[in-house]
């Protein structure tokens, strides 16, 4: 087992490897993978923009469908999903959208 104790080094290689790579819209794309497909994720740091694309490729992305609440200016302005501020707030004071910290800003 890879997890045991004092088992550094593997002898073998991994034993299952995808031929084909997945892909999200395989069997027709619903309204909701064309939508999550087309947005682009701007306000965000380098790794919360990695996330993102993840959940975006692998199918795990689900959108909001009520506006959530800011934790900056607590109103009801975050339209995009897995964000906890509101974008004014984001450009005012220079953090991503997502995590909060003051991280450089990547632009799409």
């Amino acid at each position: 087992m890879s997890s045991q104790r004092g088992n550094i080094a593997r002898s073998r290689g991994q034993k299952h490897q995808n031929t084909t790579a997945f892909k999200n819209d395989k069997y027709g794309a619903t309204t909701q993978v064309k939508k999550a497909n087309s947005k682009i994720h701007d306000g965000l740091c380098q790794h919360c923009k990695g996330v993102l694309e993840w959940k975006v490729k692998y199918n795990k992305y689900k959108p909001l469908t009520q506006p959530r609440k800011c934790v900056k200016c607590s109103q009801k302005t975050v339209k995009d999903a897995y964000h906890i501020i509101c974008k004014p707030c984001s450009l005012q004071l220079e953090i991503c959208c997502k995590c909060g910290k003051k991280e450089d800003i990547v632009i799409p």
